[in-house]
């Protein structure tokens, strides 16, 4: 955290903007220069600082991202009275309100809680619309190809395979096989 005593500016990176950098670069009084995309790995950055009230230091393109570094870079008076200030904007910003980030889940709980309830599921519709949209198994052909000539190792073939002196291929296949036949006497023995 010391190290942002000796930083100016935080330039945010992209496509893929910072997270926990850029909280603790505005935290520490170092204003951050964001831009904004199209995913939301890319618009971190925007969301903090809109939700700092610094929408001023978020670009649009490329262009406008360098000239809005080199513009708080060249008025150190201006750089200087935003870096006192920024740790109270911070701290009174909804990124620091716990306690309205928790009320906001537990009612985003609540209601997805009540939309299913209420047998209001989206992804179940989805998933039904994607069932009805389901070609005509009859039409579906499926080619295979050869196994003999795209296997590269014959099946019955083990290659020998040591760890510390054990043949680990056999050890395995003793062990796969022990597990599934415990298994398989355990839920025989469920159905009896």
């Amino acid at each position: 955290m010391q190290a942002y005593s000796l930083m100016d500016i935080s330039l945010d990176t992209f496509p893929y903007a910072g997270t926990t950098t850029t909280c603790e670069s505005l935290y520490m009084g170092v204003p951050c220069v964001t831009m904004a995309g199209s995913v939301h790995a890319h618009n971190v950055g925007v969301s903090l600082l809109h939700n700092v009230g610094l929408e001023r230091l978020i670009a649009k393109t490329e262009e406008e991202y360098i000239r809005l570094a080199l513009q708080l870079a060249s008025d150190p008076s201006a750089l200087s009275e935003l870096r006192m200030t920024l740790r109270e904007l911070m701290v009174k910003s909804p990124v620091c309100d716990g306690a309205k980030f928790a009320r906001g889940l537990e009612s985003g709980y609540r209601n997805m809680w009540q939309r299913y309830c209420r047998g209001n599921v989206p992804s179940l519709k989805y998933l039904d619309s994607l069932q009805l949209q389901q070609p005509n198994p009859e039409k579906i052909s499926v080619m295979f190809s050869d196994v003999a000539k795209n296997t590269a190792v014959e099946e019955k073939q083990n290659l020998p395979v040591n760890i510390n002196g054990v043949n680990a291929v056999s050890l395995a296949t003793s062990n796969v096989s022990n597990f599934a036949d415990q298994n398989l006497q355990r839920d025989l023995g469920r159905k009896s």
